[in-house]
C-alpha cells in the first residue's frame, strides 16, 4: 500500500473474499523467488512469505526482525489462531480503551475492542474485520491471535508517530467512539473515564466522544473535577456544567490539533509513550498525558487537591504557578485547579477577548501553527535564541491583537526592530501596541502588537 505499509491475507481452505481497493500510486518492490519463500523489499521493508506454511516475517532493510509468525494460522472456534514472535524487551501498547495502570499488554490476555497493537520495535498491526478479537500475551517469548479471519495491515514506523500517521489510511480508524456509557457519575466513572480515553488514544482511536450529563447534581468538588477532565475532549457534550475557562481559552489550539488528527491520524490527547517512546517509565502513567505536543495534562481524579505526576524528559513550567521544574522525575502536586505543565521549546497559544497570547518557554526554539480559515490558511509563530538576542517572529495570514509572554527570561536592555524600539510600561494593564512590561516577580517578559493580515511581525529581545 506505501512503502511501509501491507496488507496480508489469506484463507485456510477456498477463496479470498473479495475487497474493494482504491487506486493508489504504484509501490515499487523487489520480488525475489527462491526455492523456500518468496521476498518482497520496498525502499523501507523487507518482508518474506514462506512457501510451506505461509508464515510472515518482517524486517527492516538491515536485516533487524520487526516482526514473524511461529505458527500456521489453523482453525479455533469460528475463526482462526495463530503465534508471532514477542521478543524480550519489546513493549506492546494499544489494542483499544482499557482501565490498566500501565500500557504494555505484555502478560495480559484480552479481547480486544480495537484490534490495533504497537510494538516498540518498530511496527504497528491492524485488523479491520468485524468480530471478536482475542490477543494472548501470557507467554515469554510470543502471543498469540485468534481473530475471525487472517487478514491485517502491516504499518513499520520507526516512530510511533510514523506508525499512526501509516495507519490513518486503514478502513474504518476515524469512527467516533464513546469515552463512557455510565449513567451516573462518580470518582471511580472518572478515573476509568480518564483511562479509557488515554488507552484509547494509544490505540489511535482519534475521535472520543463524552457527555458530562452524568454529573450534573454531583458534589461540587467531584463536579469540578469532571468539567476539567471532560472539557479537554474534543467533542464533549457539557451538559449544566458548562466548559472550563481553561478549555475556553484552547479554541485556536483545538483547531490547529483538530486539522493534525484530519491529515495525520493523532489523536490530541498524546499518550506518553506516543511522546516519548525511549522512556520506559512513560508505559506505567495510564492517568496523564499530553495535549498535542506542548503540555502535560495530570488530572486529579479522586477527592482530595493531592496527586504525584511524573515528568518525562525535558524541562517543564508549572503554568497555575511557573515554577520550573526538570523531568524524568515524580514530584507531588497540590492544587484545586487542573495540573498542566508545559514543555521548554513550545509556544502555547491561549485565547482570550483581547487576542491571543503566545507563552513561549525558552531556551530551545519553538514554533506553532494557527489555523485560520477556509480553505486552510496558517499563521506561523516562531520563537528562538539567536546569539544574544532572543526573536519572536509572527507571520500572520488574519489581523489580530497578540501578547508574547516568554517565560523564565532575565529583563532585556531593549526590545524593538530594525532601529524601532518599544516602549517599557509600569502594568501589564497598561500595555498597548508595541509596548512591553516585565515582571520581576515572575521573571517573564510581555509584548503586545497588533499584526495586520499579511504581516511578518517580528520582535527582538536584546540583553
Amino acid at each position: 500500500m506505501t512503502p511501509s505499509t501491507f496488507r496480508f491475507r489469506r484463507t485456510l481452505d477456498g477463496p479470498l473474499p473479495e475487497v474493494k481497493w482504491e487506486d493508489r500510486v504504484g509501490v515499487k518492490v523487489q520480488v525475489d523467488d527462491t526455492p523456500g519463500a518468496v521476498r518482497l523489499r520496498s525502499s523501507f521493508l523487507d518482508v518474506s512469505i514462506r512457501k510451506r506454511g505461509l508464515l510472515m516475517e518482517a524486517r527492516r532493510l538491515d536485516g533487524t526482525p520487526l516482526m514473524a509468525d511461529l505458527s500456521e494460522p489453523h482453525a479455533s472456534g469460528s475463526g482462526v489462531a495463530w503465534e508471532r514472535q514477542a521478543a524480550a524487551g519489546v513493549r506492546f501498547y494499544g489494542l483499544g480503551p482499557r482501565t490498566e495502570a500501565a500500557f504494555d499488554v505484555r502478560g495480559k490476555s484480552l479481547q480486544a475492542e480495537t484490534p490495533f497493537l504497537v510494538a516498540t520495535s518498530g511496527y504497528g498491526e491492524y485488523h479491520p474485520g468485524a468480530g471478536i478479537y482475542h490477543f494472548d500475551f501470557r507467554s515469554a517469548d510470543r502471543y498469540e491471535i485468534r481473530a475471525p479471519h487472517v487478514d491485517y495491515f502491516f504499518h513499520f514506523g520507526p516512530s510511533v508517530k510514523q506508525i499512526f500517521e501509516e495507519h490513518k489510511e486503514a478502513p474504518g480508524v476515524s469512527q467516533s467512539w464513546l469515552a463512557s456509557t455510565d449513567r451516573f457519575g462518580s470518582w471511580d466513572t472518572l478515573r476509568d473515564t480518564l483511562l479509557r480515553l488515554v488507552h484509547g488514544a494509544m490505540s489511535a482511536m482519534a475521535a472520543p466522544s463524552l457527555s458530562l450529563r452524568p454529573y450534573d447534581g454531583t458534589a461540587p468538588e467531584l463536579l469540578q473535577r469532571a468539567r476539567q477532565v471532560g472539557s479537554l475532549v474534543n467533542d464533549v457534550a457539557p451538559g449544566t456544567l458548562g466548559l472550563s475557562g481553561f478549555r475556553k481559552q484552547l479554541a485556536s489550539f483545538f483547531a490547529t490539533y483538530a486539522a493534525e488528527a484530519r491529515d495525520k491520524g493523532f489523536p490530541i490527547w498524546h499518550a506518553l509513550p506516543f511522546q516519548f517512546p525511549n522512556d520506559p517509565e512513560c508505559n506505567l502513567h495510564t492517568d496523564e498525558f499530553m495535549l498535542g505536543d506542548e503540555m502535560l495534562i495530570a488530572p486529579i481524579f479522586q477527592p482530595g487537591v493531592k496527586r504525584s505526576v511524573y515528568l518525562p524528559q525535558g524541562v517543564w513550567t508549572n503554568l497555575e504557578t511557573n515554577a520550573v521544574l526538570p523531568g524524568r522525575r515524580t514530584i507531588e502536586v497540590e492544587t484545586s485547579a487542573l495540573p498542566v505543565f508545559a514543555r521548554n521549546g513550545t509556544i502555547v497559544p491561549l485565547d482570550s477577548a483581547g487576542g491571543t497570547a503566545l507563552h513561549y518557554f525558552p531556551s530551545l526554539g519553538a514554533e506553532f501553527f494557527l489555523l485560520e480559515s477556509d480553505p486552510d490558511e496558517w499563521t506561523q509563530v516562531h520563537a528562538a535564541p539567536a546569539g544574544d538576542i532572543i526573536r519572536l517572529e509572527i507571520e500572520a495570514k488574519k489581523a489580530r491583537d497578540y501578547q508574547w509572554v516568554v517565560h523564565h527570561i532575565e529583563r532585556p536592555s531593549e526590545v524593538g526592530f530594525e532601529g524601532r524600539k518599544y516602549g517599557e510600561v509600569a502594568s501589564a494593564a497598561a500595555m498597548k501596541d508595541r509596548t512591553w512590561f516585565y515582571d520581576a516577580a515572575q521573571k517573564n517578559l510581555q509584548v503586545r502588537v497588533r499584526v495586520a493580515a499579511g504581516e511578518d511581525c517580528i520582535v527582538n529581545l536584546s540583553f
